[in-house]
C-alpha cells in the first residue's frame, strides 16, 4: 500500500471514529417526556437528591402533564411517555410552525390526573432510567387553556409514584439545564435553575 492510500484510509477512519463517537452521544441523550415541574421545586435542589413530588401542576384539575400538540386525550399523553417519547411532536401553541421544544415556549396541559393502566405502564418502563422533564416557571389560562411557560429542563429518574389519591411523582434529582439535550452546551449542570 502506498502513501497516499494509506493517508485516506487513516482519515476514513479518523472520520469513522468521529461519526461513531458523535452517534453514541446523541444516542444517549435523555428523551423529554410531557411531566411539567415547577422551578419552585428544584430550585434549591442538589444533583443525587431525591424530591419526593414533582408533579404539581397549577390550576384547578391540572396536576403536571402536558401535551405536546394539544391533543388531551390519555391515548396521546400514553404515546408521549412510551419509549423515547414523541417530543418532536410539539407544535408551540404561539406558532404552530415551530416544533422544537426550548427554553421560552409555552406548552399546553392535559387537564387531569390520568391514572389508566397504559399511563402506569409508560410509568413503571421510565422508572430508573435518565429522562429530562420540562421546568416550568409561568402559567397562562384556566381549565382547559392552561399552559406552562418552559424555563429549562430537569434531568431526573423516576423513582415511584402515587397517581391516584396523592397525585405525586418522586424523582432522583440530577439536575437542571437550559437545553432538552442535558449537555454542558450552554446547560447548568450544578443543580441551580438552568436559567
Amino acid at each position: 500500500m502506498n502513501q497516499k492510500h494509506y493517508s485516506r484510509l487513516l482519515s476514513l477512519g479518523s472520520l469513522l471514529g468521529a461519526l461513531m463517537i458523535a452517534g453514541a452521544a446523541q444516542a444517549q441523550t435523555p428523551s423529554v417526556y410531557p411531566i411539567a415541574v415547577p422551578a419552585s421545586v428544584v430550585a434549591s435542589a442538589a444533583p443525587g437528591q431525591i424530591i419526593m413530588d414533582i408533579f404539581t401542576g397549577a390550576g384547578h384539575g391540572n396536576f403536571g402533564w402536558l401535551t405536546w400538540t394539544g391533543d388531551t386525550t390519555e391515548a396521546a399523553l400514553v404515546t408521549s411517555l412510551t419509549g423515547a417519547g414523541n417530543v418532536s411532536a410539539y407544535t408551540n401553541p404561539d406558532n404552530s410552525n415551530d416544533h422544537d421544544l426550548s427554553v421560552g415556549d409555552w406548552v399546553r396541559s392535559k387537564q387531569g390526573v390520568s391514572n389508566s393502566i397504559g399511563v402506569r405502564n409508560a410509568l413503571d418502563d421510565l422508572e430508573d432510567s435518565e429522562i429530562m422533564l420540562p421546568v416550568w416557571d409561568q402559567v397562562r389560562g384556566s381549565g382547559t387553556t392552561v399552559a406552562y411557560h418552559i424555563a429549562g429542563f430537569a434531568k431526573v429518574q423516576i423513582k415511584g409514584y402515587r397517581l391516584p389519591g396523592q397525585g405525586k411523582i418522586t424523582v432522583l434529582f440530577l439536575g437542571v439545564f437550559d437545553n432538552p439535550s442535558g449537555d454542558n452546551g450552554g446547560g447548568d449542570d450544578d443543580g441551580g435553575p438552568g436559567v
